[in-house]
């Protein structure tokens, strides 16, 4: 039983490891492909602003051009957070999640079985007890009735069948 409660524990320490495994290797890949997003965002992005500012700037005016620039600039950014914040771990977290409610679920019924065993054996060493205080308050009253009064039985009832087939 014990070793049962043992190795729930274990498979339960290595379903939460293997859970926080998988979503540090989650979050290590979204925080890189931010950086690695925002790298080529911010190159391209200097480059293609300048472009379309000096494209504008004839049409438009200096600070129009600026302003066209700044709001798709903008915009562009907004679409990369809704893009990488929508990314989710996957079923590999799925699966460690599982193996970690039935690791939790076996934990459970063996520390109930445990807590039976131990209220039993509780209950067996107090009866153990009351024997022993009662043998030593009355040993003969607790002789007569656990030694004698069986033994007059067991007799009477060998009598009685001795009896009946004649």
């Amino acid at each position: 039983m014990i070793s049962e409660l043992v190795r729930d524990l274990h498979v339960l320490t290595r379903a939460d490891s293997l859970v926080g495994r998988v979503w540090l290797r989650f979050i290590v890949r979204q925080f890189s492909l931010f950086m690695l997003a925002g790298l080529i965002g911010l190159f391209g992005l200097a480059m293609t602003s300048v472009a379309v500012f000096y494209a504008l700037q004839p049409h438009f005016g200096p600070v129009a051009a600026a302003a066209i620039i700044a709001v798709a600039d903008f915009a562009l950014a907004g679409i990369v957070i809704v893009v990488t914040e929508r990314s989710e771990p996957g079923a590999a977290m799925d699966q460690a999640c599982a193996v970690r409610k039935e690791a939790i679920e076996s934990l459970q019924a063996d520390a109930h079985d445990l807590q039976l065993t131990i209220t039993a054996l509780a209950q067996d060493i107090r009866d153990a007890k009351d024997s022993i205080i009662e043998f030593v308050r009355n040993p003969l009253d607790t002789a007569v009735h656990k030694l004698l009064v069986p033994a007059a039985k067991s007799i009477i009832d060998g009598l009685l069948s001795k009896k009946d087939p004649a």
